[in-house]
């Protein structure tokens, strides 16, 4: 039979003031990195929604540059409801966006 090991963990509100503080930091900074790893990952795809979209409108390729609009604007919309662009600065992207393939299309 294997050894049994107790493992004796602390709930937070048994800790002393001084570790229940050292806790709430590290948990804060945990928190902070998955938060700004996301925020990151989703500024990331609208850039490249966007350089997509500039290289098709360069192209005169209308078909990949609407596909890539309703793209970019569910991108846009989605970074806008969790707070990670402000909701006005989406619609102005979304905006100017949509002209510049309004402009090829004509």
């Amino acid at each position: 039979m294997a050894n049994k090991v107790k493992i004796n963990i602390k709930k937070v509100a048994e800790l002393k003031p001084e570790e229940r503080l050292e806790w709430r930091r590290n948990y804060l900074t945990r928190k902070t990195a998955r938060k700004t790893a996301h925020n990151e990952r989703a500024r990331d795809r609208i850039t490249n929604l966007r350089r997509t979209l500039r290289k098709a409108t360069e192209a005169k390729d209308t078909a990949k540059a609407t596909q890539t609009l309703k793209e970019l604007h569910s991108a846009l919309d989605k970074a806008a409801k969790v707070g990670i662009i402000h909701k006005r600065a989406a619609a102005r992207r979304k905006s100017r966006y949509s002209a510049s393939v309004k402009a090829i299309a004509a």
